[in-house]
């Protein structure tokens, strides 16, 4: 999966463009590699460079964060499905079935 974007605010300013790349691990189909690129590039501001490098620094901060995010809802995910599993509740029944077990 391919996710490209960029900003729409502040455009005069700055602009944003990002593309985050998921693709299979190939030494472990279990997991995925994700590559991320950016390129900054500040406008018509003096110190343009520090002010790249500071944006750079907090797009990376942000991508820790959003990571730690996903791994918070894929284990709280992991954990309700095996909830559901060891309840036997987690068992699909289709309509014609569930209209059998009540008679």
């Amino acid at each position: 999966m391919e996710l490209n974007s960029t900003n729409i605010s502040f455009t005069n300013m700055v602009s944003v463009d990002q593309r985050l790349i998921h693709k299979p691990n190939p030494q472990d189909p279990e997991k995925i590699v994700l590559t991320q690129e950016a390129v900054i590039t500040v406008k018509g501001v003096s110190l343009s460079s520090y002010l790249e490098g500071l944006m750079a620094s907090m797009l990376f901060s942000n991508t820790v964060k959003g990571r730690e995010a996903m791994e918070w809802v894929i284990h709280k995910v992991n954990a309700k499905i095996e909830e559901l599993t060891a309840s036997g509740r987690g068992s699909i029944m289709t309509p014609g079935a569930a209209a059998f077990a009540k008679k």
